[in-house]
């Protein structure tokens, strides 16, 4: 695999976990943003950045917006991490929100399950959380998904669907 530097921006450690391991598979160097200039990614031939996902904007992503003319000549892969599946309506949803369609000709995007820690939540985000959850239950049994009745059926605990497995696209697209 060509030289990697894996970026990431983790709250509450499932985005750091995924980075870990795509370092682990890799052997790529891995940085904890903003801990990181973009003149130390200068010998990289490619960077993943990585960060979780947030009332629909990715965690760290403000540092690839910024410097995405210094990055775009190298093979960039951007991953999100959050509670909601991987389904094509999220990604584009997700995508919709984060990037501009230059962006998006220029990068390679992948979102991974993560997980819920509401014991260990910040109240901003308990609340946030709180808020959707009663929005959730707000509509009819026949209008839930399986996404509104994850919702609601893990609120207020710790889940994981952290899968080291899901990783392998990603990992595809670093070695072409």
């Amino acid at each position: 695999m060509s030289k990697c530097a894996i970026l990431y921006k983790s709250k509450y450690g499932t985005t750091k976990q995924y980075a870990e391991w795509i370092a682990e598979m890799t052997g790529g160097d891995l940085f904890e943003l903003p801990g990181v200039s973009v003149a130390a990614l200068a010998p990289y031939e490619t960077v993943i950045i990585g960060g979780g996902l947030y009332a629909g904007g990715i965690l760290g992503f403000s540092f690839f917006k910024r410097h995405f003319n210094s990055l775009k000549g190298k093979k960039i892969i951007i991953f999100s991490v959050g509670a909601s599946f991987n389904t094509e309506a999220n990604k584009t949803a997700i995508i919709k929100s984060n990037l501009t369609g230059e962006m998006l000709n220029n990068v390679k995007y992948f979102h991974l399950r993560g997980g819920l820690n509401y014991p260990g939540m910040k109240p901003v985000d308990r609340f946030a959380m709180c808020c959707l959850k009663k929005i959730q239950e707000r509509k009819p049994e026949a209008e839930r998904d399986i996404e509104t009745a994850g919702i609601i059926e893990t609120y207020g605990k710790k889940v994981s669907f952290l899968d080291k497995n899901s990783l392998a696209p990603l990992l595809e697209a670093v070695r072409q």
